[in-house]
């Protein structure tokens, strides 16, 4: 259950099916395609694939801000906390690319039972100029699929949290005091601008916490410009946000905390640079 084949196969689910079968070329379009790409790659290969890649996942992204600008050579990471499976710098960016091992406890009927999933959780770390931002991919939280069919999960809970790991190389670089980024700014400048409209919308008032849930397909600033302007100079926290022009350059949709640096684009980007434009576009108005 969980063996190196395992975790391999765990990892190929996190990549869209039409890109397994282009980059592998096959037309298997079952859940017999992870054994085909297993059986016919070695680990090497596969992982080589993963990890170059990961720009095509889900993610979570943390953003924080650096006291002071990145300097490639104190950067310390012979040192660094966990595997570094890649390490790249370029156009005075750095990227790390890590893939910790995190358990899953999940609870079965049938007859009652208790199991341990584990799968590698792939980070990209991107360290330039004055800001620290993680990528992460989100793992499958559906567990039905790992069990027979006459086997149903109760309960499932992720024992090693990502905050857990981001901790650690926030300590890492504690030399450049890694704070929380307040996204506020760069996000109030997209909606301004009429790049991204919210469909779900959460705000501080001064004595209480407001929620506006938008139907189909309204969106917020458009349908009520009255409360738009009285959000709009309040701190915004959980946010949904559809990107409302005509082209790719961000994902359909995105949810923000901007307040604790916190997104999350729980969709396959269509690009490998959405994911990234979402950080650089509001970072660059921030």
């Amino acid at each position: 259950m969980n063996t190196e084949r395992d975790l391999s196969k765990r990892l190929l689910k996190l990549f869209p099916v039409k890109m397994l079968k282009e980059h592998y070329n096959t037309e298997n379009v079952s859940e017999h395609l992870f054994d085909e790409v297993l059986n016919n790659n070695t680990k090497a290969v596969i992982d080589a694939f993963v990890y170059v890649k990961l720009e095509h996942t889900k993610q979570h992204i943390y953003v924080f801000d650096l006291a002071t600008a990145v300097n490639i050579q104190n950067l310390n990471l012979p040192a660094f906390p966990l595997t570094i499976l890649n390490e790249s710098t370029a156009n005075n960016e750095t990227s790390i690319v890590i893939s910790p091992v995190v358990d899953f406890r999940v609870i079965l009927s049938n007859p009652f039972e208790e199991v341990i999933l584990k799968f590698h959780q792939p980070f990209k770390i991107v360290l330039k100029n004055r800001h620290l931002v993680f990528y992460t991919t989100i793992l499958e939280k559906n567990m039905n699929s790992y069990f027979a069919d006459d086997r149903r999960v109760i309960n499932v809970e992720k024992v090693n949290e990502e905050n857990f790991i981001i901790d650690q190389v926030c300590n890492h670089f504690n030399h450049l005091n890694p704070t929380v980024c307040d996204l506020n700014r760069g996000i109030k400048h997209l909606w301004n601008n009429d790049i991204v409209d919210s469909k779900y919308a959460k705000w501080k008032k001064d004595c209480s916490t407001t929620t506006e849930t938008m139907d189909e397909s309204y969106t917020l600033k458009r349908q009520y410009p009255d409360v738009y302007q009285n959000l709009i100079t309040s701190p915004l926290k959980k946010m949904i946000f559809k990107y409302i022009r005509n082209d790719e350059l961000l994902p359909d949709h995105f949810t923000i905390d901007p307040t604790v640096g916190q997104i999350s684009i729980p969709l396959f980007p269509k690009n490998s640079n959405q994911n990234k434009n979402v950080v650089t576009e509001i970072l660059s108005n921030n």
